[in-house]
């Protein structure tokens, strides 16, 4: 647990130095804290991506992201000192005595328990490839896993330190799980004062959300960076709406965040979006600069994570065929890529046949449903009771005649449309979980923001119970949990020392006299051997290009 605080304090230094430098080049206003850490998370990842390009994340990369750092310091000093400022009143009260107890508890769970079942797949794995060799040619031909490229484990891998500590730290999941939970407590305080309540019911979302992946915050797992930031996201976007925020440079940005999220997992690339608005705005009143500069951050975003694409599969986008524009020697091929496409689909659907896949949705759904736990389908049935109640709270407001917002029909078809893409595609609850609690969440706020009365008060309610009724198990779910664990590993001995990855049971094998490592039993990608996959198949179908790892590999 010491290690973890002391590098979730390192980390937050650095991200918050360098996104309060990036915010100021790109914009010439004041953000709040919570802005500066994201758009630091944003910026060293994006940076981490580039380097990566050109050469291995070791002490170089972090030794220049730490110049940057100190450099961003300096130019931003006055609105750096008055953070400073802000946070030591806030950490002087009790109010920082609750956050510090909190702190203390999402690095207890950090420290210790079970890793995701991706992690020990590839996630591990693939950010030791980014330790060894930045980026490895046709690396997907070893495992099609490391062709799905995230960029969270960019971050990941800067922040590892392997090179320095000789293991590799694994914290940045749960210093995201801090960061949006301080976000979402201190936006909370204020629920009273507050005359409308989209951006709280959104925050208590968040709470909910880090509830269900509490006792896993060790894996550096790319589904919960995913939703924390999709969730940040949504959350900010209903600040701005309910703040009545007139400038378009918080929702422009916000909207480059959503691109950024698309590079962790391209399923969720619909939050692409939110851009609608600003850009209607933008265009209507003529600002060609300020447009030039947020397409400009886009692709900055968006450049390194394809062309990492192309290096690691040969595809720009991976497992999709439908861009098909290079052909290099380390080129996945398209055979390899559909049958891993159709297993994602399959697996989603709870079908495990890809012979299946061709099936129609009232033929699959049935069975998807039946293979849900009980109180997951009572959670999708109250995400279904809130859709019910969003389209009733939108008829009172016509009712009234109250202006549609823009920014808020805009988040609207962010969620919706992410929601589209998560159920045809591959609908693993973890893999939609912020959007499924956006809309109840959503629901629920703006349900209780409204005037209602008479026959309308009684039908809202009663909608209002159902949901909540619907929503307890699953918290109740988590919460026990989360009880056991504690119990559980109460006496653990990692209170110092993080735990670190499972070993793997591999043995190794030979290409051209280099070592290559597969996975013998179980489904252990293992860290601490490289290069390696769990599945001898895929390394019995491929071979090097040259004579080295570092040439990459090929299919057969």
């Amino acid at each position: 647990m010491l290690t973890i605080l002391l590098s979730w304090i390192y980390i937050s230094i650095l991200c918050t130095l360098i996104g309060a430098g990036v915010l100021g080049f790109v914009r010439k206003t004041k953000f709040s804290w919570i802005h500066y850490i994201m758009a630091g998370i944003t910026a060293i990842t994006v940076y981490v991506e580039f380097f990566s390009i050109f050469a291995r994340i070791g002490a170089l990369a972090h030794g220049i992201m730490l110049l940057a750092a100190l450099s961003a310091g300096y130019y931003r000093r006055k609105e750096l000192s008055r953070l400073l400022k802000e946070g030591r009143a806030a950490a002087c009260s009790w109010e920082g005595f609750f956050y510090f107890c909190f702190i203390l508890l999402i690095a207890f769970f950090t420290s210790r328990g079970e890793f995701h079942t991706d992690t020990n797949i590839y996630h591990a794995a693939a950010i030791r490839l980014y330790e060894e060799y930045g980026v490895l040619k046709g690396a997907g031909n070893l495992q099609l896993h490391y062709a799905y490229n995230s960029s969270y484990l960019a971050f990941a891998s800067v922040f590892s330190l392997n090179w320095l500590f000789g293991r590799s730290l694994h914290t940045t999941t749960g210093l995201l799980e801090v960061i949006m939970c301080l976000y979402a407590f201190h936006g909370l305080k204020e629920f009273k004062r507050h005359e409308s309540h989209l951006a709280d019911m959104m925050r208590i979302g968040i709470l909910f959300y880090t509830l269900v992946n509490i006792t896993r915050s060790m894996s550096p797992a790319t589904d919960y960076a995913v939703m924390f930031f999709a969730f940040y996201i949504m959350t900010a976007w209903c600040d701005n709406i309910e703040r009545k925020t007139t400038g378009t440079a918080e929702y422009a940005l916000l909207a480059v965040a959503g691109v950024f999220v698309a590079t962790m997992k391209f399923s969720s690339c619909l939050l692409v979006l939110l851009a609608v608005y600003p850009a209607a705005v933008l265009v209507k009143e003529k600002k060609w600069k300020e447009i030039a500069v947020y397409i400009a951050c886009g692709c900055v975003v968006l450049l390194p994570f394809f062309i990492r694409n192309y290096l690691i599969s040969g595809w720009l986008l991976y497992p999709f065929d439908g861009i098909d524009l290079f052909n290099p020697v380390w080129k996945v091929p398209e055979e390899y890529l559909l049958v891993d496409a159709g297993q994602i689909k399959v697996w989603g659907r709870c079908l495990y046949d890809i012979a299946k896949i061709d099936l129609p949705v009232t033929q699959w759904f049935p069975i998807w449903w039946e293979h849900q736990f009980r109180y997951e389908q009572m959670f999708l049935g109250a995400v279904v009771l809130a859709a019910v109640l969003q389209g009733i709270v939108l008829l009172v407001k016509l009712a009234q005649k109250q202006r549609i917002s823009f920014p808020l029909a805009a988040l609207h078809l962010a969620i919706w449309g992410n929601l589209a893409v998560w159920f045809f595609m591959a609908p693993f609850i973890r893999y939609g979980l912020a959007f499924l609690f956006a809309v109840i969440m959503m629901a629920v706020g703006e349900c209780i923001s409204i005037r209602r009365k008479g026959f309308i008060s009684i039908v809202t309610g009663g909608l209002l119970f159902c949901i909540l009724v619907s929503v307890s198990p699953y918290w109740d779910q988590y919460i026990t949990d989360a009880g056991v664990f504690v119990k559980h590993t109460l006496r653990e001995p990692y209170y110092i020392l993080q735990k670190d990855y499972d070993g793997g049971n591999m043995e190794s094998r030979e290409i051209n006299g280099n070592r290559i490592y597969v996975s013998i039993e179980g489904e252990v990608n293992s860290y601490h051997v490289f290069p390696g996959t769990c599945y001898e198949h895929m390394l019995e179908r491929s071979t090097l290009i040259g004579d080295e790892i570092r040439d990459g590999f090929r299919a057969k």
